[in-house]
């Protein structure tokens, strides 16, 4: 029951940090708010996949590679503020 509530704790506080970095790379600073955007999604994702109870690969690889391509892209914008 105390590992459960300790993983509501991370999706909740990862919703948090996807919800600033969306807030962020509206307002314009891009590169930041993507950053924050891709570290909240993958927190999210890997909280979600440890409370299943049946588990495959892909519902963990295929969301946290999405992550990284996300957090690359950010990385190589050229004009990014």
């Amino acid at each position: 029951m105390k590992n459960s509530f300790k993983l509501d704790q991370i999706r909740r506080i990862s919703i948090i940090i996807v919800v600033i970095g969306l807030i962020i790379a509206i307002s314009g600073a891009v590169r930041t708010g993507t950053i924050l955007l891709s570290f909240g999604a993958s927190a999210f994702s890997i909280a979600r996949y440890s409370q299943f109870v049946v588990k495959r690969n892909i519902e963990l690889i295929l969301p946290i590679m999405i992550c990284v391509m996300l957090f690359g892209l950010a990385i190589s914008l050229p004009n990014a503020r």
